[in-house]
């Protein structure tokens, strides 16, 4: 009957596998941070600007809306 032995893996190569994947999982982290950081100024750019467009348009344009008029959302 043939017996298998299995070696553990050496030290040095555990220790390097385990740093390796923590830093793989940190750079993950870190860019899935960096993704939502980008996305929620891009986000907030676009509000701000709609708000900014919004406050022309009410002030100065007669155009935009009567005062007696619905507006068209919630303020």
């Amino acid at each position: 009957m043939a017996t298998a032995i299995f070696a553990p893996a050496a030290p040095a190569s555990a220790e390097s596998t385990s740093t390796g994947l923590l830093g793989l999982a940190k750079r993950f982290v870190n860019a899935l941070v960096a993704a939502r950081a980008r996305s929620a100024e891009l986000h907030l750019r676009r509000h701000e600007a709609f708000v900014r467009d919004l406050r022309c348009r009410q002030d100065h344009s007669p155009l935009f809306l009567n005062q007696d008029d619905l507006l068209p959302f919630k303020i």
